[in-house]
């Protein structure tokens, strides 16, 4: 897959056994693909491009996915029995009803010779629901033991199954996007370890613009869009005359702190969270999220580095296997979908 913080294809080769009624998994080898600046350029072009221009840059990443692939097995000396492919978002708005990931899962399956499943969130937005998040599938599945889950990928997104048995999942705020959109402003791709915002300091007045987007009171919760993010947090830092170390720091502490009172409303105190993305990697970022949760009783752990990195890929994994034993998803009650469904488009190999 690849995420709206457009550091790289990641890939995992996962295996899953259900045959004793309990998920058995695991990951044997995974790597992250850096895109070439070139890449990067049309992958954040790509929303302002015409149908036909998107087409084909549907094509050629998945011409780029397939021989990634197909060169990684082959080192590898792996044999999967089929590919499941989250492509890259260029669109996401439900309300709409539509979602859109390129990545031609034709090409992949075409190029590599394996089955490959893609478009796993057509399914769940046609059935009115907002097509994400899929975090609780894996949570719920894969990692039981805790009490909630935060993933800090490009958009921080939190999931937790309430004293009823029933998940709830959503968006929190955005996170290693405008992260490492403030980064790159001091020539860097991300801001290693935290150590940029942890010299810098907190603006109480930047902060509070930021919170008011996502207050954790708010009952509408939507999935965030890249576009909700360049509306909201990157027009107000681009057009605020702070100086960028001292705007990582605050949004690096907002981020925080909208995260532990969004997870407050659900969980009042003493709760263990899985912390896994990319963020989870900044030591900043997770002592001010410590630091912030020892007011709630909340303490945020980091799993194996393996898991950090690689369980939206394991979660990729997983729903291909879901998907192709023809098993609902079952989170209808997170999206707000009107009934559950079988996501995921199959690509049959030659």
């Amino acid at each position: 897959m690849s995420g709206s913080s457009l550091d790289g294809l990641d890939m995992a080769f996962c295996a899953f056994d259900n045959s004793t009624g309990h998920i058995k998994w695991s990951i044997s080898e995974a790597q992250i693909v850096p895109f070439p600046s070139e890449w990067i350029d049309k992958l954040k072009a790509a929303p302002s491009l015409n149908g036909k221009d998107l087409m084909k840059l549907d094509a050629e990443l998945g011409i780029f996915i397939g021989e990634k692939i197909k060169e990684w097995i082959k080192e590898k000396h792996l044999r999967p029995d089929l590919i499941a492919s989250h492509g890259h978002t260029i669109f996401h708005e439900p309300n709409q009803h539509f979602t859109t990931q390129i990545g031609s899962g034709s090409h992949i399956a075409s190029l590599t010779g394996i089955d490959t499943i893609n478009n796993f969130r057509q399914a769940d937005v046609a059935a009115g629901g907002q097509g994400a998040p899929f975090a609780p599938i894996a949570d719920r599945d894969l990692f039981s033991g805790y009490d909630g889950y935060l993933n800090l990928g490009g958009i921080a997104n939190f999931s937790i199954q309430e004293a009823d048995k029933n998940w709830k999942a959503w968006d929190i705020c955005p996170c290693n996007q405008v992260l490492n959109f403030l980064a790159e402003k001091k020539g860097k791709r991300y801001d290693h370890n935290g150590s940029l915002a942890a010299s810098g300091k907190v603006n109480s007045e930047v902060a509070e613009k930021l919170k008011a987007f996502f207050p954790a009171e708010s009952k509408s919760k939507p999935s965030l869009s890249n576009e909700t993010v360049h509306n909201t947090w990157v027009e107000v830092i681009s057009t605020s005359k702070k100086d960028i170390i001292d705007l990582l720091a605050t949004a690096s502490f907002t981020i925080a702190q909208l995260i532990n009172e969004h997870i407050s409303t659900v969980k009042k105190e003493n709760a263990r969270i899985l912390v896994t993305g990319g963020g989870a990697h900044n030591s900043f970022l997770m002592q001010k999220l410590n630091s912030i949760g020892h007011e709630y009783s909340f303490s945020f752990e980091k799993p194996d580095d393996l898991i950090v990195d690689f369980k939206e890929s394991l979660l990729m994994a997983y729903l291909g296997f879901l998907s192709y034993q023809h098993q609902p998803f079952g989170i209808k009650g997170i999206t707000g979908a009107v009934h559950d469904s079988i996501g995921g488009s199959f690509h049959k190999a030659n």
